[in-house]
């Protein structure tokens, strides 16, 4: 499984990635100057009521986080959608998986390499971040350790989001699972607030609709989670961590059963 990990890790040696990296530190940095983002959210929108937390006074998540978490997640979905595919495309899983390796240690290891790597980049432009904002004053608001720790919280969301990937890229290839990957985090955005669009009509207008919402909802996985203001004590956070387990080990355990049954001989 380490062997995987490892194997996979080398792509980070390519010049290509570190420029990436360069100028996603560049870019954020750049952008945390501006206010955070639970100040440029309108307060009559549907998001200003799904993330406020109302009266708790919790620190903001700045801009330079969100930026930092968009560029993990494209490096995220693009290498967990790349990975198991190109290798059965190349044949290189045959050739590993005839090594006494199992599939189970396989996926194990695809997983955490891409795990590494995003939230190795998302540290990475964090540290850059707090060292522009402590040592040369940029930023528009003071990185204190409470705001520090509140950064990290929306990175969680990488956790189900790379198994989610990875379990459609065992169904429609690298291509189409970034494709069904994006399309399927978009539903996921609309279940999220569709209860509060749903309350803002009369009662008994959409006879049924409140269950039907309830229902797909579970088939959906809450992004909103992740930047909600109201996740402020260590008993939520903790709850949000196994809310995160829980749904990347229900696209995990697909993955697997997925990857038993799959043909793994080269395509051409």
């Amino acid at each position: 499984m380490w062997a995987i990990t490892e194997l996979s890790l080398r792509k980070m040696r390519e010049a290509a990635f570190y420029i990436l990296v360069l100028i996603s530190v560049v870019i954020c940095v750049m952008a945390d100057n501006a206010d955070p983002i639970t100040g440029q959210i309108s307060q009559g929108s549907l998001f200003s009521f799904a993330l406020s937390g109302k009266d708790i006074v919790v620190p903001p998540i700045t801009i330079g986080t969100c930026v930092a978490m968009l560029f993990c997640i494209l490096i995220a979905v693009f290498y967990s959608a790349s990975e198991i595919p190109s290798d059965i495309n190349n044949g290189l899983i045959m050739i590993v998986l005839s090594k006494p390796l199992g599939r189970v240690q396989y996926l194990a290891g695809k997983y955490i390499s891409t795990m590494i790597m995003s939230f190795g980049v998302f540290i990475l432009i964090e540290i850059a971040l707090i060292i522009c904002n402590r040592v040369l004053g940029l930023g528009s608001t003071p990185y204190t350790f409470a705001l520090i720790c509140r950064q990290f919280l929306p990175a969680l969301m990488l956790i189900p989001l790379i198994t989610i990937t990875i379990a459609f890229s065992t169904v429609g290839g690298s291509m189409g699972a970034m494709v069904i990957t994006v399309m399927y985090s978009l539903f996921s955005l609309v279940m999220a607030v569709m209860p509060l669009t749903v309350s803002l009509f009369p009662d008994g207008m959409l006879p049924g609709v409140d269950m039907l919402i309830g229902g797909l909802r579970y088939l959906f996985p809450n992004y909103l989670f992740y930047f909600q203001d109201s996740i402020n004590n260590p008993l939520l956070i903790i709850s949000l961590i196994v809310y995160t387990i829980s749904v990347a080990f229900i696209f995990m355990f697909f993955t697997m059963i997925r990857l038993r049954r799959m043909d793994l001989s080269a395509i051409h």
